[in-house]
């Protein structure tokens, strides 16, 4: 599913849930509470607790000042809109007690990175916009189950309702805290060198989960709350390196989320399949056309949004996992204490799951586009260095069509670029205000051409993180010592640029002879067979095919 939805641009949870539904009620080969049993739930919120973790790690506090005022505005103003909205939906079109109706409400307030985070890496979707998305689904989600513990204690376990804001405060204190400590603690163990480089990723991730467990015990549902403050306070500083961590956890997202999303489609009965009636489709409709944009205009009002960013933030609020899980746990309390209707909490929480994960997942990149949202198929080349074989070469690619971006530390040369009408960048590739400017994570393909060995190799392995080693590209080591780099295993270095032999040297040596670098149109008749037997001397440097596309 996820290489399907690779492959066809499309969010990779569209397949899962279909799967889990073709698995689940369809054909009766899975059913989660049998296989799982009294495990299905707490394994639940520790995959849910790992991909908080893996959000706010991703996202940190430089992402939060990303997101800007809008974000805190969705988490207040909107949270409370959704919040109000939602239960007035819940009770006219519903037809249940308010008790449930604000219990509905306060479970589907979340807008749940598990789902949010995949569509806007599937569609392109970069810049302050993602940013305010996958914010908002990060630090929404645990405030929302929150709620829900709040909510349930005061209207159906003779709770004190006056106290629902004290208690949410409390909790968000708790988790607050202990998210801090851990990340504090992890930091020390990190920096003092304390913790083997080969158990860093086993070892966070057994803090979140151990800081997960201690904050829930303290304090119901202050878990999620300590994990995501515990991601944000690792990924703000700056003394230590997070980013394998990070990798680590972005692969275990991948599993979680996969494994999560055929479970939720799974657990779908038929039964609520059969019965789904015109209330539950109207109530969805309300909370996608009424409720989501009117809390986005009330929260956006002053902010530097654009219209059509404004749009696209109104129609995308898919709910994901933990809406599904808040339901399901508290729709069996429901029953176990007699209230009547408590199994339309989860009727109406998976039409609402189902309904929004299709339409965003099947529609946002098409709304996207249409609003001229999307970035355009990545075409930028980035180059790294601006001698003179790199502007050479970076000049016949501007003369076919590409977008070339060079970039040095030396101020001289990046002269003699912008002297041959390329555009530049001052930078270090290893600042992360260098790779900000330079756009890198839009680029087609990063390819390194300084003289310095080393510092190809260090920066493509950099860029590799980002783009992955299919589009990087470095020139070949000159040095006779450096050859042996390639016989290391594959994956230790980027792909050899024109060919293990054409190092900088070689052709530096050759432009100083008077070659050039050309230009010659292949078709039919004289393909790269008859220019290769015409020219038997010449390197091919670049194909460019009649789409626009280039390889190296």
């Amino acid at each position: 599913a996820q290489w399907l939805g690779w492959r066809l641009r499309v969010p990779a949870i569209v397949f899962l849930l279909a799967g889990g539904l073709i698995a689940g009620p369809f054909t009766g080969a899975l059913d989660p509470d049998t296989t799982f049993g009294d495990l299905l739930f707490p394994a639940v919120s520790v995959a849910v607790a790992v991909i908080l973790f893996e959000g706010a790690l991703g996202l940190g506090w430089r992402g939060v000042k990303v997101a800007g005022r809008t974000v805190w505005m969705l988490l207040t103003v909107g949270a409370f809109t959704t919040l109000v909205l939602t239960m007035l939906a819940g009770r006219l079109l519903l037809d249940i007690s308010w008790d449930l109706a604000v219990l509905l409400a306060c479970v589907l307030v979340v807008t749940g990175p598990t789902v949010i985070g995949p569509i806007v890496r599937s569609i392109g979707l970069h810049g302050r916009l993602a940013a305010v998305l996958e914010a908002e689904g990060t630090l929404i989600d645990p405030i929302g189950a929150i709620l829900t513990v709040l909510v349930f204690q005061a209207a159906f376990e003779s709770g004190d309702g006056g106290s629902v804001a004290t208690d949410l405060l409390e909790t968000l204190g708790v988790g607050a805290l202990i998210g801090v400590v851990a990340a504090a603690v992890l930091f020390v163990a990190l920096r003092r060198f304390l913790i083997p480089d080969q158990l860093h990723n086993v070892t966070t991730l057994a803090t979140v989960i151990g800081a997960f467990a201690l904050s829930s015990e303290i304090r119901a549902e202050s878990g999620l709350v300590a994990v995501t403050v515990m991601g944000i306070a690792l990924a703000s500083q700056t003394r230590v390196s997070v980013r394998h961590v990070l990798e680590f956890n972005e692969t275990l997202r991948i599993i979680f989320i996969s494994g999560l999303f055929v479970l939720l489609g799974a657990r779908i009965e038929l039964a609520t399949l059969r019965e789904l009636e015109w209330r539950n489709i109207a109530f969805l409709v309300a909370l996608v056309l009424v409720v989501r944009p009117l809390s986005v205009f009330l929260s956006t009002l002053g902010s530097q949004l654009g219209r059509r960013e404004r749009v696209f933030l109104a129609l995308t609020a898919p709910r994901g996992i933990v809406a599904a899980a808040i339901a399901s746990i508290f729709s069996l309390r429901l029953a176990e204490a007699g209230v009547k209707d408590s199994q339309q909490l989860v009727s109406a929480t998976f039409t609402v799951i189902a309904g929004t994960v299709l339409l965003s997942g099947l529609g946002s990149k098409a709304l996207g586009r249409r609003l001229g949202l999307l970035s355009e198929p990545p075409r930028t080349i980035v180059v790294l260095g601006a001698n003179d074989l790199a502007i050479a070469f970076a000049g016949a690619l501007e003369k076919q069509g590409a977008t070339v971006r060079m970039v040095d530390l030396n101020r001289r040369q990046l002269a003699a670029a912008r002297m041959s009408g390329l555009p530049t960048t001052r930078g270090s590739v290893f600042s992360d205000d260098t790779w900000e400017k330079i756009g890198v994570h839009q680029a087609a393909l990063f390819v390194a051409m300084t003289r310095n060995d080393e510092l190809n190799a260090l920066a493509a392995r950099h860029a590799a993180a980002v783009l992955g080693r299919k589009q990087v590209f470095q020139i070949p080591p000159g040095r006779p010592e450096h050859k042996a780099w390639w016989e290391l295993p594959a994956g230790t270095f980027a792909r050899p640029l024109f060919g293990l032999e054409t190092t900088h040297a070689a052709l530096q040596e050759r432009m100083e002879q008077g070659w050039k670098v050309s230009t010659t149109r292949l078709t039919e008749q004289f393909g790269p067979q008859q220019h290769a037997e015409m020219h038997p001397d010449a390197i091919p440097l670049f194909f460019v095919h009649a789409n626009g596309t280039i390889d190296l």
